[in-house]
């Protein structure tokens, strides 16, 4: 099991409710929303991805920006630190940002941005059913709210 996941389970088990997007490469958890897998033209489930699907998308571009001007963040594709303190590191990045967009400090435009690989972990089957069950049910509401 990572190290981000183990983070992420043990919030869970203490009652944050957060939440982190996925894309369809990883497991539905409890605390990582993906989205349905062959769902019916016209149904709430192809709602429920279309949403998730734009937020990852500007998501997916904020991430883009912060590596292209910082590449700290890209080293190794990874952060090397506890989850806290890599998201200050991303939170200083993006105060960075926005100081540089208002004195209208340019990006490097030379720098191409290299596409993060996802990956599931692997859990025990009986841990992996018990969170699968709890995360369709946490899907299934926000489905339901849209």
């Amino acid at each position: 099991m990572s190290k981000e996941r183990a983070f992420m389970e043990e919030q869970f088990r203490h009652g944050d409710s957060s939440k982190i997007l996925g894309d369809a490469g990883y497991a539905l958890e409890p605390w990582m929303m993906t989205p349905y897998r062959a769902a019916a033209s016209g149904s709430r489930e192809v709602n429920l991805n279309t949403v998730h699907s734009k937020c990852r998308n500007v998501i997916e571009r904020c991430f883009g920006l912060l590596k292209r001007r910082f590449r700290c963040i890209l080293q190794s594709r990874q952060l090397h630190y506890r989850p806290e303190k890599a998201a200050r590191i991303v939170n200083v990045c993006a105060t960075l940002h926005n100081v540089c967009i208002k004195f209208n400090t340019p990006l490097d435009e030379e720098f191409q941005s290299q596409v993060m690989d996802d990956v599931s972990d692997l859990v025990s089957t009986s841990e992996a059913n018990n969170y699968s069950n709890i995360s369709k049910q946490i899907r299934n509401r926000i489905k339901d709210s849209l």
